[in-house]
C-alpha cells in the first residue's frame, strides 16, 4: 500500500521474489510534477503493484517526469526497461549502463571475473565449473538503455533542490539523492533494521578489483559530514535519526572483522574460511557468503592485522604477528 511519508513523499511497497523481502520505491512531487526512486524487480506481480499503488496516489505513469535509479541491482532497477517503454526518460551513475545494457562482451567479463575470484578465493574445481552464468544475475533485470548519467553532486532537478551523492560499497553504481530540508534517499546504503553487504562486482573497464567494503566505509564517513534530518531506505522504515546508525554501521565492520582474530588459522583461504562460519549456507549463497567474508578479511589486511599471500593461484592470510614471530 502507498503511504506518504511527507507532503513531498510517497513510499510504494513493492514485492520481489528474493530473500530481502519488498522494496521501498518513492515518488517525490517537485514544483507540481512527480519523479520516481527506483522501480522494483522485472515480474508482472511488481508492476501490477507498482501501477495500483500509483493510482492510489492518485497518479499515472504520465505523471512521473522521470525514473531515477539509485542502483543496479535487480529488486531496484528490474522493471525499469516497462517506464523506459512509456518513454519516461532513466536516470542513473554511469556504472549502472552496463547492467541495464548487458552487451555479450559485458556478460562475458562477467564469466570470466566470476571464475578468476572463484580461483583467487581458493574455490575447489569442481565447484567453479558448476558455477552459473553471469545472465543469472540478470535474469530479473530488463534489458534497457540509461537516459541520462549522473556523478556525485549533480542537479537532478533543475532548480537544483535534489542533487546526487555517491555512495559506492553496496553497489558501485549507488547514487542517493539529497532533498530539501536535509531528506536522503539512499537506496541500500543505510537501512535501519540490517546492514547491506558490501557486494564484488567485476571491475569497469580498465578500474583494478579493489574491495567493496573500503567503499561502503568510505562512504558512511562521507555522509557523517552531511545534515541528515531523515533517511529513507531501498528497505525498511525511514531513519529519523540517522548520526547514531551511521556511527554504529562503521564501528559494526570493524568489530566484526576482529572476531575472526578469535579462532584465527594461518593458510586459510575465503572459501576456507566461508565453510568454518556459515558451512553449508555458503553453498546455497556463495556470492553473499564470499562478499562477506572478503570483507572481514579486507579490513584485517588494511589494519594491519593480517597479510594476504598468493599462493598457488589463490589468496590465503596469514597473520602478521605470526610472520614477526
Amino acid at each position: 500500500m502507498a503511504n506518504w511519508i511527507s507532503s513531498q513523499l510517497a513510499r510504494l511497497d513493492i514485492p520481489t521474489p528474493f530473500e530481502v523481502g519488498n522494496v521501498n520505491v518513492y515518488v517525490v512531487e517537485h514544483m507540481n510534477r512527480f519523479f520516481m526512486v527506483d522501480c522494483g524487480p522485472d515480474t508482472e506481480e511488481a508492476w501490477t503493484s507498482l501501477t495500483t499503488q500509483l493510482a492510489e496516489l492518485e497518479l499515472t505513469l504520465a505523471d512521473i517526469d522521470f525514473l531515477f535509479l539509485t542502483h543496479h541491482h535487480a529488486d531496484h532497477a528490474g522493471q525499469a526497461w516497462r517506464l523506459r517503454d512509456a518513454s519516461i526518460p532513466v536516470y542513473g551513475h554511469e556504472k549502472l549502463v552496463r547492467y541495464l545494457e548487458q552487451t555479450p562482451n559485458f556478460i562475458k567479463r562477467g564469466n570470466q571475473f566470476l571464475h578468476d575470484l572463484a580461483h583467487w578465493f581458493g574455490t575447489p574445481e569442481t565447484i567453479v565449473n558448476k558455477l552459473p552464468d553471469y545472465r543469472e544475475a540478470l535474469r530479473w533485470i530488463g534489458p534497457t538503455t540509461v537516459t541520462m548519467t549522473f556523478e556525485d553532486g549533480q542537479d537532478v532537478t533543475s532548480d537544483g533542490a535534489w542533487k546526487t551523492i555517491h555512495l559506492p560499497g553496496h553497489a558501485s553504481d549507488q547514487l542517493g539523492l539529497l532533498g530539501p530540508g536535509g531528506v536522503l534517499i539512499a537506496g541500500d546504503h543505510l537501512i535501519d533494521a540490517v546492514e547491506p553487504n558490501p557486494l564484488i562486482e567485476q571491475p569497469y573497464e580498465e578500474e583494478g578489483f579493489a574491495s567493496p567494503v573500503v567503499l561502503y566505509l568510505d562512504s558512511l564517513r562521507k555522509l557523517q559530514s552531511v545534515d541528515l534530518k531523515l533517511v529513507v531506505s531501498g528497505h525498511g522504515e525511514p531513519i529519523h535519526k540517522p548520526r547514531p546508525l551511521i556511527e554504529a554501521r562503521i564501528s559494526q565492520r570493524y568489530e566484526r572483522s576482529e572476531l575472526l582474530l578469535n579462532d584465527w588459522v594461518d593458510g586459510l583461504s575465503v572459501f576456507d574460511w566461508s565453510m568454518r562460519l556459515y558451512g553449508r549456507k555458503m553453498r546455497r549463497a556463495m556470492p553473499l557468503v564470499f562478499s562477506e567474508v572478503f570483507a572481514r578479511l579486507t579490513l584485517l589486511e588494511e589494519r594491519g592485522r593480517v597479510v594476504k599471500q598468493l599462493t598457488d593461484g589463490k589468496w590465503i592470510y596469514v597473520r602478521v604477528e605470526d610472520i614477526l614471530e
